[in-house]
């Protein structure tokens, strides 16, 4: 067995787990928590309303043997394939698929080989009990992805803020899912959830909305009505007569 470890400080578990998964690379599910210690900030440790701090280790574990064995499936079903192509390990549980026929066939316009091997070696390999998923990479196909979905979240936020409404994105595979999470996790217009069931689940991009605050981006229909109210507000206003009427 392999495992990666790491000690964080954090406000809670899920914090620390969002950490070590962009620290790694490695989806949030495939991650373990736990926690080993906690301190109080703020004035005399925290007798005076100081916000805790966690000590939190995450861990991942993998089977030495699994990046061996995955290779071994893969370059199994180059073959049957007839593909001039071969399979080798990589870093971050990730195997590696170069050769004549890679950038053409495994790649593809879609990707749909490297994404169709993916599946395949994770369903007939995987222990889901200890195990992360194991990734399938093909002529730097993952790194070009990962770049092109960050400009897609950033781009469909600013749709999402302008036109004030949520916009759903075409289904994507649970990593790709998670880099458009990653991306906009910090944005201050909007946010983001994943909706739906595999193979269709997709990510909606949402603008946030302040009740209180007309100019604030948010769907159509809320800010349609908070404008409505803000209108017969100041219509009422003006009709109201002038105390100078009632006077004696």
């Amino acid at each position: 067995m392999i495992e990666r470890k790491i000690t964080l400080e954090a406000s809670d578990v899920n914090e620390a787990l969002s950490e070590a998964s962009k620290q790694w690379k490695i989806p949030v599910e495939n991650l373990h928590a736990e926690v080993v210690g906690e301190e109080k900030g703020g004035f005399l440790g925290g007798l005076f309303g100081g916000k805790k701090k966690l000590q939190v280790e995450v861990s991942c574990v993998v089977r030495e043997d699994l990046l061996s064995r995955g290779v071994e499936f893969v370059n199994q079903v180059l073959s049957l394939m007839d593909f001039n192509a071969e399979c080798t390990p990589a870093e971050n549980n990730t195997l590696d698929i170069e050769g004549e026929d890679a950038a053409d066939y495994v790649v593809g316009r879609y990707a749909d080989a490297v994404k169709g091997m993916e599946y395949l070696v994770n369903l007939a390999l995987r222990d889901p009990r200890s195990e992360p998923r194991l990734k399938v990479d093909s002529c730097g196909y993952r790194e070009r992805r990962t770049k092109s979905l960050e400009r897609l979240a950033e781009a469909t936020a600013r749709q999402a803020v302008k036109y004030g409404r949520p916009i759903r994105l075409d289904p994507m595979a649970s990593w790709e899912r998670w880099v458009i999470h990653t991306t906009l996790k910090n944005h201050g217009d909007v946010t983001t959830e994943s909706v739906g069931e595999a193979p269709m689940r997709k990510v909606v991009v949402m603008p946030k909305y302040d009740p209180d605050s007309v100019r604030t981006p948010g769907p159509a229909t809320m800010r349609f009505r908070a404008q409505r109210e803000l209108s017969e507000r100041n219509q009422r206003n003006n009709n109201m007569p002038s105390r100078r009427k009632f006077r004696r």
